[in-house]
């Protein structure tokens, strides 16, 4: 296990806020998509240990963020909405995981996620826009309740225009806009049963929503590890 130091906190949403960490004694070496275990208030009896997605990429520092959502009565999310400090000691293990990118991306990808389940997808697309990395066409599907939810607006827009094949696709299910409403499922689904060939889905959030995902997907042939990837938050 590793140290990490709570170096900022930053309210992106109302409810999802993002921690930025720093390990003092170590560059963290990881692969996009991976995740860390976090441990808060190590060595007391209330500590509490969970798993998140490493929502930065690897840069070449020590620092990593992580985007985390109030749960209510959640004690992880308790603590680091209503406690935590900059200054704070975590105890970590990790990067891990292998929710990742192919090793070379021959078609097409759509990302799925809700909430902080967006965090591993911003890691893969920036790592992809900073390495130059070739890929198919790759579409962020991110289904929230109103514009004030939505995650990471302006740098997924300014992604858009660094990569010309990557689009970011907010949809809301409790506003009215003049982006995509209802549920996230509907959107992706139509492209898929339009696409010549199946693209690869990953998904990342709440277990329900992707229970739901997959079940579609099942109907259309599409299997698991070769055609669908997924990371559960509970």
């Amino acid at each position: 296990m590793n140290v990490a130091i709570l170096s900022d906190i930053i309210k992106e949403t109302k409810s999802n806020w993002r921690f930025i960490f720093e390990d003092p004694l170590m560059t963290l070496n990881f692969i996009p998509g991976q995740l860390v275990q976090l441990c808060a208030k190590p060595g007391q009896e209330d500590s509490v240990v969970r798993n998140y997605s490493v929502a930065s990429w690897p840069d070449g520092t020590n620092k990593f963020e992580l985007i985390v959502t109030y749960l209510k009565g959640g004690a992880m999310s308790e603590y680091l909405f209503n406690e935590a400090k900059v200054g704070d000691e975590f105890i970590y293990r990790g990067p891990m995981g292998v929710f990742t990118l192919p090793d070379t991306i021959e078609r097409d990808i759509f990302f799925v996620s809700t909430g902080s389940g967006i965090s591993p997808f911003r890691s893969m697309v920036n790592w992809i826009a900073e390495n130059g990395i070739k890929t198919q066409k790759i579409k962020l599907f991110f289904g929230t309740r109103t514009q004030q939810d939505i995650c990471y607006w302006e740098e997924m827009k300014l992604l858009e225009q660094i990569l010309p094949d990557f689009e970011f696709i907010p949809v809301l299910s409790r506003e009215e806009w003049s982006g995509k409403t209802g549920y996230v499922h509907e959107h992706y689904l139509k492209l898929v049963d339009d696409a010549l060939e199946k693209p690869l889905i990953y998904y990342c959030g709440w277990d329900r929503m992707i229970a739901e995902g997959r079940k579609h997907l099942a109907e259309r042939g599409f299997e698991m590890t070769k055609d669908i990837r997924v990371e559960i938050f509970g």
